[in-house]
């Protein structure tokens, strides 16, 4: 990886970005095609961390993930886990989390669409952020869909893999997991013919069996269900097993022959390079865009590149951004179109093995989905790989650490850094104390990841001092 330290004056139109803070920028480019970023400004204050990745680079790819593969997902938090579970349980490289969500159900708020897959259609109309292998764009989708029996009348479908509400019907895929439902209900079970849910197609069927009032229903791969309630229920009922069904869905807003993958989020950002805020109109409220919070967003440059934030917020070191100083900040890196996700303690940014943001809950908060990154992961280099930390730093000013590697200073370039708990660290190395208490640090460098943890006290004692003398001096003997 190679690292830049850039000092910065940019001029940002608030009362706490008016005076143009000099802001720290360490870029570090983690594979061909991906670069890390993380601005410090101290101003304001505020941190932000960053990945650059070129579509179409060889060997790169990015793709929205489900927690735990589908929404409803046995063995995670209600269809829900951390992003650097998600990282770590789909061996990518990198990974930041996605879009709003059901703390009930798991389910994602917007559409979502995995390698041409629907996973669900959305149940608020906001907008999502759309690529294929060469291109992307920020936009909004609307979703007609209906299942008509065999010499019958056509129902219409409200959503695809949402909570079934009062009075609607729902269908249900493969990729729910486990379909949950309020009663009285009815569930029809469907049998498929070579069933490919895509934004836009039509799957026939046949009707297999009806059950009435059922809580919990698993979806099996080859079959569909169709939960209905409230005065929907005599629709469903009128179907009989063996009728023959067809499942007509039309998604409009992109081109599907050239987008694969979709997350939802809102509201909108940027729109071709001018600050273009809809938070109204997509459903959210004054305090939810004129307040500084956590936030995480997405974005893509004139030159097709794509940028995933995370800004921490709600902490001294950092106080997070409005929806303005957000739509800014993407700006400033050069984005055209923007849009926001899901932030506030959602707001994680996991990369080689390491969360580099510190989420404002204390610790990482289980997600439904996530935006991940595949690519070339290095073969761990089997030296002695160590990260040099006294075990007792103090609570003023800031302690420089490094990695040795078979007893040399490793290039912080090659290093990835991140802290939790009583201090913080940026890309250079440097540790900075925020209170007493344990502090956890990571470093993720030649394929490896190391842990260690230190303590901020008051005052270094003699005990410590002597403790840490003998260590350099053994250094010394073993190093002359």
């Amino acid at each position: 990886m190679r690292l830049r330290t850039i000092f910065l004056a940019i001029g940002l139109a608030s009362t706490a970005f008016s005076q143009a803070p000099k802001i720290q920028t360490w870029e570090k480019i983690v594979s061909p095609g991906l670069t890390y970023r993380m601005d410090v400004d101290t101003d304001t204050p505020l941190i932000v961390h960053a990945l650059r990745l070129s579509l179409g680079t060889p060997g790169l790819k990015v793709m929205p993930e489900l927690a735990g593969h589908t929404i409803n997902e046995t063995g995670t938090v209600k269809g829900r886990l951390t992003p650097a579970q998600m990282v770590s349980q789909e061996s990518a490289i990198a990974g930041i989390n996605g879009d709003f969500f059901s703390f009930t159900q798991g389910a994602p708020i917007g559409l979502m669409v995995r390698e041409g897959e629907l996973l669900d259609t959305p149940n608020r109309n906001r907008a999502v952020f759309a690529w294929g292998p060469h291109q992307s764009a920020v936009g909004f989708c609307s979703t007609t869909s209906t299942i008509t029996p065999e010499d019958g009348t056509a129902i219409h479908l409200d959503a695809i893999n949402q909570p079934c509400g009062a009075n609607q019907v729902v269908v249900y895929t493969p990729a729910e997991g486990t379909a949950t439902s309020p009663v009285p209900n009815v569930t029809a079970v469907i049998n498929l013919t070579s069933p490919i849910w895509s934004p836009s197609t039509e799957i026939t069927g046949t009707l297999a069996y009806v059950l009435p009032d059922a809580k919990e229903t698993k979806v099996p791969e080859g079959k569909a269900l169709i939960i209905a309630t409230g005065d929907k229920i005599a629709q469903v009922s009128a179907m009989k097993p063996g009728q023959k069904l067809k499942i007509q869905i039309q998604t409009t807003g992109f081109d599907w022959e050239k987008i694969e993958n979709v997350i939802g989020g809102g509201p909108v950002l940027l729109k071709d390079s001018k600050i273009a805020i809809d938070g109204e109109a997509e459903g959210f409220g004054p305090a939810f865009y004129a307040k500084r919070h956590p936030r995480t967003a997405i974005g893509r440059t004139a030159e097709g590149d794509i940028w995933m934030v995370a800004v921490d917020g709600r902490q001294e070191i950092s106080v997070g951004a409005t929806l303005e100083e957000m739509a800014k900040i993407m700006l400033r890196l050069g984005c055209v179109d923007a849009l926001n996700l899901d932030g506030g303690g959602s707001t994680c940014m996991h990369l080689m093995g390491v969360t580099v943001n510190r989420p404002s809950d204390g610790s990482e908060r289980p997600v439904s989905n996530g935006v991940l990154l595949f690519g070339p992961k290095l073969v761990a280099y089997k030296g002695d790989l160590k990260i040099v930390v006294p075990k007792q730093i103090k609570l003023t000013g800031q302690t420089d650490i490094h990695l040795t590697l078979d007893g040399n200073q490793v290039a912080n370039s090659d290093v990835i850094w991140g802290a939790q708990g009583a201090a913080w660290i940026d890309q250079g190395g440097s540790l900075h104390p925020l209170e007493t208490g344990k502090v956890k640090i990571k470093a993720s460098a030649y394929g490896q990841v190391l842990t260690f943890e230190t303590t901020v006290v008051e005052k270094i004692t003699k005990k410590s001092i002597k403790r840490k003398a003998k260590v350099i001096s053994d250094h010394l003997r073993q190093n002359p």
